[in-house]
């Protein structure tokens, strides 16, 4: 009896790392990184309290977890690329202008 309890406390547990996975995924689709970070802080530990043995059920949910992990990540990677290049880009506008008022005031 104490196994199956142990077992459905590990399977609410990996609904709840699914869950907030997917508020996770969620944030990051609206580009909100700040939330996103937040809510995988609050995931963490949850996701360290899963141990190795799991039902059918939960180990489906862990691959769901770890696709939906894999296609943020990809997401995050692309936005911070995106955002690399319109600060490069605007930093280069930005030093075109100052160079400007040095030749245009002198």
């Amino acid at each position: 009896m104490t196994q199956e309890h142990g077992a459905t406390q590990q399977t609410q547990l990996v609904t709840q790392v699914y869950e907030l996975t997917k508020a996770i995924e969620h944030a990051a689709s609206l580009a909100d990184w700040r939330r996103a970070a937040a809510i995988a802080e609050e995931r963490s530990p949850l996701l360290m309290s899963i141990t190795a043995e799991q039902e059918p059920a939960a180990l489906e949910l862990i691959r769901r977890i770890q696709t939906v992990d894999h296609t943020t990540l990809a997401d995050a990677r692309q936005s911070q690329m995106e955002l690399a290049t319109e600060y490069r880009a605007a930093m280069d506008r930005t030093q075109s202008v100052s160079q400007y008022h040095r030749v245009a005031f002198f």
